[in-house]
């Protein structure tokens, strides 16, 4: 009988750890999956960085969508050059992960346009989150990753220096009720 009771309670603390280990691995893949959601954001934070120090050089010009990620290379320090066009989740797997919104220029991607004319700076869209995987990838939102890539949320730069995570959901919801855009509005006159 007492070994019995030994043998119940050994298979009981073996389940019982096992449970642990499995609930232990599901929270250090969220935890790793919000640290990667964290770098991603803070990527895009060096993007708008670099960007304005792009306008700031140019006159307040948009870099060429074609070749955005070289236009801005410059501008990023050396050290980071190598990783912060990368959306982590997609480092050493499957390519760079950003887009850059082709309104930037005129539909021949000729004429560049000028800061102010992406308006309404706060709704226009600059840089997102792309199923595209190349660099210098640009389009007009047609091509966002349909299930989020970070804990289902994907990432927005607009106009305005702002960032946003939303849902493939909130995005289409706000995209159709004019809250978000990448064809900008023509700007007021002012009189």
């Amino acid at each position: 009988m007492k070994t019995v009771g030994a043998i119940v309670a050994v298979i009981v603390v073996i389940l019982a750890g096992a449970l642990l280990l499995k609930g232990s691995e599901e929270m250090l893949k969220a935890k790793r999956e919000e640290e990667l959601q964290r770098l991603c954001e803070s990527r895009l934070g060096r993007l708008a960085l670099a960007l304005q120090l792009y306008l700031e050089r140019y006159d307040n010009l948009l870099p060429p969508p074609q070749n955005w990620c070289d236009a801005l290379e410059d501008m990023v320090p050396p050290s980071q050059r190598s990783f912060v066009f990368h959306c982590p989740k997609l480092e050493g797997v499957s390519g760079y992960g950003f887009a850059f919104n082709a309104y930037a220029w005129d539909e021949e991607h000729k004429v560049p346009r000028w800061l102010p004319e992406m308006y309404p700076q706060s709704q226009v869209v600059l840089i997102y989150e792309t199923t595209q995987t190349k660099r210098n990838a640009f389009g007009t939102g047609k091509d966002i990753p349909k299930r989020g890539r970070h804990n289902g949320y994907n990432l927005f730069l607009f106009a305005d220096g702002s960032t946003m995570a939303l849902t493939p959901s909130d995005f289409k919801e706000m995209l159709e009720n004019g809250e978000i855009r990448f064809k900008p509005l023509k700007p007021p006159i002012a009189r």
